[in-house]
């Protein structure tokens, strides 16, 4: 006798007063699609943001600047390792594991995000490292923007993971 999977817990419930009321479960599940695209989002604007810095490093020709070279070459690695582990599927080794990778990834990123950002921002009104940017040309306009964007979907990401790793590891932490 074959039946069919219950979808109970993700039915509409009415209350008392004939509203339809939404499940917790649909809720976490909304919380859990919002965080997924703000992981993916983040990933695509550090990525750009690396991706910048390469172009700034090589085609503009900052390597050869002392120390500004430098660190544009190290946000353009740091960038591409975080932005790809933001995309890897590490959630396949474990929820708990690969929620605390993401987590690292994600403060890795918004690490890498403010630093060019608050660095681009002192070096337009003071020397930064014996460097001095002058005005909003496009590739300093699209290291903000996808600063501010990677700042602002990582950080929602982590709002949405943070507290459940959190709730996992202290839970897990009890039961020793």
């Amino acid at each position: 006798m074959a039946s069919a999977p219950s979808h109970a817990a993700h039915a509409p419930r009415f209350a008392g007063d004939g509203a339809i009321r939404r499940l917790p479960v649909r809720r976490s599940r909304r919380r859990e699609v919002t965080g997924e695209i703000a992981r993916y989002l983040g990933a695509v604007s550090i990525l750009l943001v690396g991706a910048v810095h390469a172009q700034q490093y090589y085609d503009a020709y900052f390597s050869v600047v002392p120390t500004i070279g430098t660190l544009f070459l190290l946000s353009f690695i740091g960038a591409a390792v975080v932005g790809v582990v933001l995309l890897a599927p590490v959630r396949q080794i474990g929820n708990r594991a690969g929620d605390l990778i993401l987590a690292l990834a994600a403060l890795g990123a918004i690490g890498i995000a403010l630093g060019t950002l608050v660095s681009l921002l002192i070096s337009e009104y003071a020397p930064l490292f014996g460097f001095m940017e002058s005005g909003y040309r496009p590739a300093v306009v699209l290291t903000l923007l996808f600063d501010g964007l990677t700042t602002v979907f990582l950080g929602a990401f982590l709002l949405i993971v943070g507290p459940r790793l959190v709730h996992t590891m202290t839970t897990e932490r009890r039961t020793r």
